[in-house]
């Protein structure tokens, strides 16, 4: 149909694009594009989801996300469209707009100046629009790893270097890495991509932060939605796997919890215990704060004992527990 046709369309036109890079010669053991989805729920009630891809042009993983839409092909499309949008369509007018009228203005090339001298050349950059520089910090085993927030031709970009020993280094490292990527005068040279990093030798790109596309507000509805499907996978599973195990109007799982009577925060500290009674096994997590994240730890030790994404563990489940009196699994 038109619609399939359209969605096709644009995700290979994507894929086209990522490839004519003419600088950095893709790898050729995986696939171009890697998809992700979120999912969140809205009005408790419907689910949506969001499509970010992953892709390497000219040597330099980059992740591009979409709008929230009620079905993945919808959402698949639409961050295919906005990438092209932007690399092909906005970029392109940037370039021939101001490649001729503009000049920019000195800028320190010495080492230690990136910093400031990304904040001159975003000033009058015209894709920059006089934006300043948003930085914020992650430490890991004694390194700051610097993100910057910096939105170009009006769509928020988040850039971020390699893990150093400080914050003021780190800073200068990812600013010397944007001044390259903008192609700034004085620092074409200052960066280059390297043939032998994760990004280009791994199965898959690395991935990007967590919730790196998240608006303030929305990582708590996107981690419900996780928790809620992550249960709804595993209940789907069993009533799968088990339906001419269970009696007409057996329910696959009862669930029970147990709080801890001290402890006087809130949520407070809450163990949930799953019944399966066609596995003939009661599962009990650990503690944990709130009856959802309890009952989400219950619900992986199901998964787990299921034994991943095979059935055939689930059979021989069934015919273990018609041969016992059932028994408990419990987390630490």
């Amino acid at each position: 149909d038109a619609h399939g046709s359209g969605h096709k369309g644009v995700v290979s036109l994507l894929q086209e694009f990522v490839q004519c890079s003419k600088h950095f010669q893709l790898p050729q053991h995986r696939p171009i594009l890697q998809w992700n989805f979120d999912n969140r729920i809205v009005d408790f009630t419907a689910l949506e989801f969001r499509a970010s891809v992953a892709f390497l042009l000219d040597g330099i993983p980059h992740h591009a996300a979409g709008a929230w839409h009620p079905s993945k092909k919808l959402a698949q499309r639409d961050a295919a469209e906005r990438a092209l949008g932007f690399f092909v369509g906005r970029w392109g007018e940037q370039l021939l707009e101001h490649q001729r009228e503009w000049a920019p203005p000195p800028l320190p090339v010495s080492a230690g100046s990136e910093v400031r001298a990304l904040e001159t050349f975003c000033q009058c950059y015209p894709a920059c629009q006089g934006a300043g520089l948003r930085w914020s910090h992650a430490w890991s085993s004694g390194t700051c790893i610097a993100q910057l927030d910096l939105p170009i031709l009006g769509v928020p970009h988040k850039f971020v270097g390699t893990p150093l020993r400080s914050v003021e280094v780190a800073e200068a490292d990812t600013a010397r890495r944007v001044l390259w990527y903008l192609q700034c005068p004085g620092y074409e040279g200052a960066f280059a991509p390297d043939p032998k990093s994760p990004a280009v030798t791994s199965r898959e790109i690395p991935a990007a932060p967590t919730n790196w596309a998240s608006e303030e507000g929305e990582g708590c509805a996107v981690l419900m939605a996780e928790r809620k499907t992550a249960l709804m996978r595993v209940q789907n599973r069993l009533q799968q796997e088990f339906a001419r195990h269970l009696r007409p109007g057996q329910g696959v799982w009862a669930w029970s919890y147990e709080t801890d009577e001290e402890d006087v925060a809130w949520p407070p500290l809450c163990r949930a215990t799953v019944q399966v009674p066609v596995l003939g096994r009661a599962f009990t997590g650990a503690w944990a704060r709130g009856q959802r994240d309890a009952q989400v730890h219950a619900c992986g030790l199901v998964s787990d004992f299921l034994g991943g994404a095979g059935t055939g563990r689930g059979m021989e489940a069934v015919e273990e527990a018609s041969e016992g009196d059932g028994s408990e699994c419990a987390g630490d």
